[in-house]
């Protein structure tokens, strides 16, 4: 097995998906997810991994589907597709698995009842109330402020 193909199985969905939560919920593990888009990877993406990493033991990522990102950033994005977007995230150490987001973020939280739902203060507005969805089971909410930069911030660098 080459080491393109380890990290693509990281990247689940349906019934994999479920299994690995149901799994992680079996051996008694304190679960974590992490909600964005993961366009371009720059330093504030690995301190975001890194912090949503630290509030519990597995960390599943939820990717933010194309069509969800066109619609809240214009056609000229995402910059890199979904599938593109899934395997840089699971090339991460710290990230448990991956799952992209098509049935959207409530749906998301609700298959892996995290204790903690994690965005950057960069997410939408729309996202970040999503994510309030994990106080019904008795989660809770962390946004992380510690982004030195975002996408807005590269790509206005280079007009």
């Amino acid at each position: 097995m080459d080491k393109r193909e380890i990290l693509s199985k990281k990247i689940l969905s349906g019934v994999e998906y479920d299994r690995m939560v149901a799994f992680w919920n079996f051996k008694s593990r304190s679960v974590v997810a992490l909600y964005g888009t993961f366009d371009v990877f720059h330093p504030s993406v690995f301190d975001l991994i890194t912090f949503a990493s630290e509030l519990g033991q597995e960390l599943a990522v939820g990717v933010k589907p194309d069509t969800d990102v066109k619609a809240e950033k214009g056609e000229k994005f995402p910059i890199y597709n979904q599938d593109q977007r899934a395997a840089m995230v699971s090339a991460h150490q710290l990230v448990s698995a991956v799952h992209i987001c098509n049935e959207g973020v409530e749906d998301f939280l609700r298959r892996t009842k995290p204790a903690v739902a994690v965005c950057c203060a960069h997410a939408s507005e729309t996202d970040k109330k999503a994510l309030e969805v994990v106080k019904e089971w008795g989660g809770r909410v962390e946004i992380f402020t510690g982004s030195t930069t975002s996408i807005d911030d590269i790509i206005s660098k280079y007009k």
